[in-house]
């Protein structure tokens, strides 16, 4: 990294730490714990996640192969830098597909701020008010046609707490979260749920560990990632279970999960180089052509960012891209001083892309599909439109003192 760009980098870190609110110290370790766990650059839906419901979930027991259903893959074409001018001129999400972009109350009809988890079907958004921040302390089902919201239900702070409720998931009718708590020296999680009709929260599971990586619904099953594997456990309850052949991995777009899975960018590492799939047992491994920097794979995708020790004359690196398979490789344009796009793939598919550096002025996509530029039109406030710790979940939201901007990914063609 050149002396200017580390001066320009430290400088806008430093404006960004003074603007920010204080922390509390409980927060610290709230961040912390989710940056040794994630790492992944999501700041917009860091507490968010909606639920996939696919299929049932009869295999889980099933071990996985011993590397004979892996696919055949051709060694990795080499990476072609992409000109600015093939980018074209920016295609305007609201015009082109209006629904994909649309406004929503930021506060309850009682003027509470509402921190949104889900828009169900019927214009029912579902979401939490805070007692602070960063500790949610009412679930809640606000009807935007009719203007009217009820708490689903209170959500419970235990003693200790470490990591307040999170990455709530909605699905079967149920909404659940999990949170972690430290008491005589001993760390746990628990996974917590309600019906979305209305209820009293109850505890569904608890169990040693410090996180979750993901949580999301899958049928009448909770899946969830820790450090050691995948677990499952019913819906109604139950001692959760290991999923055979998980030790690990880490859910990537469910039921595909990979390995390795904590976020590095040591030179030459690929997060997520190797694939499976749950449900059917089939492998997939990542051959990329060479580069400088270290990676991160979605199911069909893999980005390639800066690695860390690594001295770049010049400026950063250009940010890569490449499928999974080794084909249709990339560089993307890049000034030298520009921050490049956030190094994960969202909805399979957009990376969030700055073309003027820290100061675009509002939120842009490059979808790795058509090859093209999207511009969102949603003005930035600092805030990255990241991936959710669910993958395949379409829903994103952006909230600001203007309201809340919700981003529906399956909406754009």
């Amino acid at each position: 990294m050149s002396d200017d760009l580390d001066r320009a980098l430290r400088g806008t870190l430093a404006t960004a730490a003074q603007e920010a609110p204080s922390v509390r110290p409980e927060l610290l370790d709230r961040v912390e714990a989710v940056r040794r766990g994630r790492r992944r650059r999501k700041m917009a839906a860091a507490a968010l996640g909606t639920a996939v419901v696919v299929g049932g979930a009869g295999v889980f027991g099933t071990q996985f192969g011993t590397g004979d259903d892996t696919v055949p893959v051709a060694a990795a074409g080499a990476l072609k830098p992409v000109a600015r001018a093939d980018l074209g001129a920016p295609v305007k999400v609201r015009e082109k597909w209006p629904d994909a972009v649309r406004k929503l109350p930021a506060r309850l009809p009682n003027g509470s701020r509402l921190q949104p988890v889900a828009l169900l079907d019927g214009d029912v958004l579902v979401g939490t008010t805070e007692s602070s921040l960063q500790r949610p302390d009412r679930l809640w089902s606000y009807d935007l046609g009719a203007r009217r919201a009820k708490v689903i239900t209170n959500i419970v702070i235990p003693r200790g707490s470490k990591i307040f409720a999170s990455d709530f998931a909605v699905g079967g009718g149920q909404v659940v979260w999990w949170l972690s708590y430290r008491v005589d020296g001993r760390d746990t999680v628990e996974i917590w749920g309600a019906p979305v009709a209305g209820g009293t929260a109850h505890k569904i599971v608890g169990m040693p560990g410090a996180e979750v990586s993901t949580l999301l619904i899958d049928g009448d099953d909770i899946v969830w990632g820790m450090s050691d594997g995948v677990y499952k456990v019913p819906l109604t309850g139950g001692a959760p279970a290991k999923i055979p052949g998980t030790e690990g991995f880490g859910i990537v777009s469910w039921p595909w999960i990979g390995s390795p899975a904590p976020y590095e960018t040591k030179l030459g590492y690929v997060q997520y180089r190797t694939l499976k799939n749950v449900r059917t047992g089939e492998r997939r491994e990542a051959r990329l052509a060479p580069f400088k920097g270290a990676w991160t794979c979605d199911v069909t995708w893999c980005v390639g960012g800066p690695a860390s020790g690594v001295r770049y004359d010049g400026g950063m690196p250009p940010v890569a891209v490449q499928s999974r398979d080794g084909k249709a490789g990339r560089t993307l344009p890049d000034k030298g001083d520009v921050l490049a796009p956030a190094t994960s793939v969202v909805y399979g598919r957009f990376l969030p892309y700055y073309p003027d550096g820290p100061v675009t002025k509002t939120h842009f996509l490059y979808d790795i599909q058509t090859r093209k530029v999207l511009d969102t039109g949603i003005r930035r406030d600092g805030e990255v439109l990241g991936a959710r710790t669910n993958r395949r979940d379409p829903q994103s939201f952006l909230t600001d003192d203007g309201g809340t901007t919700l981003v529906d990914f399956s909406k754009i063609g």
